[in-house]
């Protein structure tokens, strides 16, 4: 017999001492296998969930009210509640800065206008909206007003140059006035003022239509005193 022929019929011939499997069997223990490997899952994943509540319950422990309640949470954090509510309402007596660098003239010219004395009339000069002017009058001739209001972020050249010699208020803050006769121009009064926080506020007045015309007054639609009254307003800030 060939060589092949004498393989084929070993194959066959062992093949047939072969009992075919038995499927039940096969099932049964499939089966019991799944079974062994569900509950060992569940142990595993009992065995992690312990040992993170655990670490949740140390840190809970570490970081008291970490896991507490809303009630308790809220009592946490009520003592910087109060410093921030005591601290609103201090900032409250104080007036807020509602702007930075310099205050436009149209703002400046708003709050000029709401601090002037009853009883006079005002006006516009041309240009004067960009330039921070007023025409005011009280029936005797105009005055021109112009008004500067800046926050200054460094008061040194300002302290040096306007303040040179003023003495503060208790507050900090330095006023400087000066009134100047008529003479080639308009009598010319100013009030410059400058708070601790660099609100620097300056509020001029001429006895004439403008700086370089003649005056047509002898006396200002406003006193120094009014004009110091103004230029001091906390309004400006």
């Amino acid at each position: 017999m060939p060589i092949e022929e004498d393989f084929t019929e070993a194959l066959r011939t062992t093949l047939l001492t072969f009992e075919p499997p038995n499927t039940s069997s096969l099932v049964q223990a499939g089966v019991r296998n799944g079974r062994r490997r569900r509950r060992r899952r569940a142990t595993a994943v009992g065995v992690s969930g312990a040992a993170v509540l655990a670490l949740v319950g140390l840190g809970a422990a570490a970081v008291p009210g970490l896991l507490s309640d809303g009630r308790t949470t809220h009592h946490t954090i009520a003592g910087p509640a109060a410093s921030a509510t005591t601290g609103s309402a201090t900032a409250s007596a104080t007036p807020k800065p509602t702007f930075t660098g310099t205050l436009p003239a149209d703002r400046a010219l708003a709050t000029l206008i709401a601090l002037l004395p009853t009883g006079l009339t005002h006006t516009g000069p041309p240009g004067g909206r960009q330039a921070g002017q007023l025409w005011v009058d009280d029936g005797h001739g105009k005055s021109l007003l112009e008004v500067h209001v800046s926050r200054q972020a460094s008061t040194t050249a300002i302290r040096s140059h306007v303040f040179a010699g003023t003495t503060p208020l208790a507050d900090g803050t330095l006023i400087e006035s000066r009134q100047a006769p008529p003479g080639t121009g308009p009598g010319h009064m100013a009030v410059n003022v400058l708070h601790p926080d660099g609100l620097y506020v300056t509020l001029m007045e001429w006895q004439g239509t403008s700086q370089n015309a003649p005056s047509t007054r002898s006396t200002p639609v406003l006193t120094l005193a009014q004009l110091r009254a103004i230029a001091t307003s906390p309004q400006w800030q």
